[in-house]
């Protein structure tokens, strides 16, 4: 699939552009993230369009994390079209952005091949249940890996694109909860799955690391395993030793003190039980609006606040913690029928057409050098 015009172009285009709305935004100082070591970044709702990247990176944002998506790439077995991951990639990279891509989404003949009941999009949740299926999940991501990496055809077919390689791999997402990882949250059928997998990425990029799925939630209820829990299960699991280089969370809460102390949680369960990992938070949010009696729902005041009490921690413990990356979700707000949930809408740092709400300004003052 050839890809559009916009993207072999967008690198030329950023400076023209500006940001979107938010040309005006201060740029910051040189290196602003840089003495950090951490990979700061956001979850995009909708696809970029051109400018943002700038908009990010003059708050101090240098990644951003898409699904690449399995069943939008191989939805006939062993034939693979690449043109929505080029898309994505291919325009997070000419805004100057790096991409943590998210791995995931059962094609429908994988999940009828595992005779789960299930049709179209429906099947995407439906996590590979036999050694067919898994083989096939690993093989796309060592596909993936052979497409983006270092040595990547997609850099080469696409010289225009400034060469951004991914050398950091997300291995699905949620899967401690039964909407990610149906028909339920399994900590040995998710180690069957995210080994082969990171064999394959290690294959075609022996220095790439490997992220768990981002876990979510601190409490076991319906349908979900407590984070610690499976975490801990997981480690007891002998096929997924050594295959995975950092445990992904997404320490949703209500408060700041409850999105902290799951990330000491994890960081204890991951001294206890496992081999010195890092953490990334590939999602943590609070929406600036939206639903009464949602936790995540706050006003805008309070959206920066929450923002910056959390990453002025990680920013002050990235070390201590060993903390890799953190992800806001979101990037920008969405119409309500398009967000994934109910506080989705509003969660972004910008607004839908553009402007910078405070939680923009608080994270670019809180990246910014002292």
């Amino acid at each position: 699939m050839r890809l559009s015009p916009g993207i072999g172009a967008v690198a030329a285009t950023v400076a023209a552009l500006g940001g979107v709305a938010l040309a005006n935004a201060p740029a910051p100082e040189r290196g602003a993230a840089d003495p950090l070591e951490l990979a700061v970044g956001v979850v995009p709702q909708r696809p970029l369009e051109p400018g943002e990247g700038l908009a990010m990176r003059r708050a101090g944002i240098g990644w951003t994390r898409v699904w690449l998506s399995w069943a939008g790439a191989e939805q006939t077995r062993g034939k693979y079209d690449w043109g929505r991951s080029d898309e994505l990639i291919g325009a997070a990279s000419g805004e100057g952005l790096s991409v943590l891509p998210m791995l995931f989404g059962s094609p429908q003949w994988a999940a009828q091949r595992d005779r789960h009941p299930c049709w179209g999009h429906g099947c995407i949740p439906f996590a590979p249940a036999s050694s067919e299926t898994r083989d096939a999940f690993a093989q796309f991501a060592g596909a993936a890996a052979r497409r983006y990496g270092p040595s990547g055809a997609f850099w080469a077919q696409h010289p225009a694109v400034p060469y951004r390689p991914i050398r950091v791999w997300q291995v699905w997402n949620e899967q401690n909860m039964n909407a990610f990882f149906r028909p339920r949250a399994d900590a040995e059928a998710y180690a069957a799955l995210v080994a082969p997998a990171a064999e394959q990425i290690h294959d075609q990029d022996p220095e790439a690391q490997v992220l768990l799925g981002g876990m979510f939630g601190p409490r076991n209820r319906r349908g979900l395993v407590a984070t610690t829990r499976f975490l801990a299960d997981l480690y007891g699991e002998p096929q997924v030793a050594g295959s995975f280089d950092a445990v992904a969370i997404h320490p949703y809460s209500g408060s700041a003190l409850g999105a902290l102390q799951q990330v000491r949680r994890v960081r204890r369960t991951i001294h206890r039980h496992g081999s010195g990992e890092s953490i990334w938070v590939t999602e943590i949010g609070w929406a600036s609006g939206g639903r009464r009696g949602l936790d995540l729902v706050k006003d805008r005041r309070r959206q920066a606040r929450l923002l910056r009490r959390m990453f002025s921690r990680f920013v002050s413990k990235h070390e201590s913690w060993d903390l890799g990356g953190a992800f806001w979700y979101a990037w920008r707000d969405t119409e309500r029928g398009m967000a994934v949930c109910g506080w989705c809408a509003r969660a972004g740092l910008i607004s839908r057409s553009g402007r910078p709400k405070p939680a923009y300004r608080m994270l670019r003052r809180v990246l910014s050098p002292r």
